[in-house]
């Protein structure tokens, strides 16, 4: 976790994803989430941005929902 922040029912973050393929090969993404809370604090609505800061380019979308 590199930020996080409450507001509200308002949640964001930025922390950094690190991934030993299989194959030997490292990934290091940075995250972006932005999410709703309800009154419990469970996330409602989370919405995700990523950003591949290390790895071979044919990972560039390993975090994107197929």
């Amino acid at each position: 976790m590199l930020d996080e922040l409450r507001d509200g029912t308002r949640y964001a973050d930025r922390h950094r994803v690190h991934i030993a393929k299989r194959d030997g090969t490292h990934v290091v993404q940075e995250v972006y989430l932005f999410a709703e809370l309800d009154i419990n604090g469970r996330f409602l609505r989370v919405e995700e941005t990523t950003l591949m800061l290390e790895g071979p380019e044919t990972d560039r979308d390993i975090g994107s929902i197929r």
